[in-house]
């Protein structure tokens, strides 16, 4: 009877311990996965101001930014959009996801042909990152003429 007793007690005590796991095991879940929270893409853009100084019309006038993925599941590119078509060219972006910690690049260049003096613009970074959809990023240069 007292080993019977034992081990009843012992069944008691584990069905708890699986119960307290399984519904803090369901608990992390649906916080987790399900409401979105930790399991999501999160973009950084760096740097969010690029600025070029004095160009003339003969200058290379390409920079590179990096965007880092600083979630827990892949983060996609899905479109880069200049303010003014005129102003600021997408060379290239990251078309493939960007896994959780890595990162990708967007190459972009200054229009000389169209502007002069000082240009100020933006151009968007829209993803699937929970933390931010749309990142914008500022460009500006002073675009000398040929008698500067």
């Amino acid at each position: 009877m007292k080993k019977r007793l034992q081990y009843l007690a012992f069944l008691a005590t584990f069905g708890f311990f699986l119960f307290l796991l399984a519904t803090i095991g369901y608990y992390h879940l649906r916080h987790t996965v399900f409401d979105g929270g930790f399991w999501v893409p999160s973009i950084a853009v760096e740097p969010l101001s690029v600025h070029f100084g004095n160009v003339s019309l003969g200058d290379d006038v390409r920079r590179e930014i990096m965007v880092r993925n600083t979630g827990w599941s892949a983060l996609v590119l899905e479109r880069v959009r200049p303010s003014c078509a005129s102003c600021v060219v997408i060379e290239s972006f990251t078309k493939e996801p960007i896994s959780p910690g890595k990162q990708g690049k967007i190459e972009f260049s200054l229009d000389l042909s169209r502007n002069r003096g000082d240009v100020e613009t933006t151009f968007a970074v829209v993803s699937n990152g929970e933390n931010q959809k749309v990142v914008v990023v500022r460009v500006s240069a002073n675009i000398l003429t040929e008698n500067q």
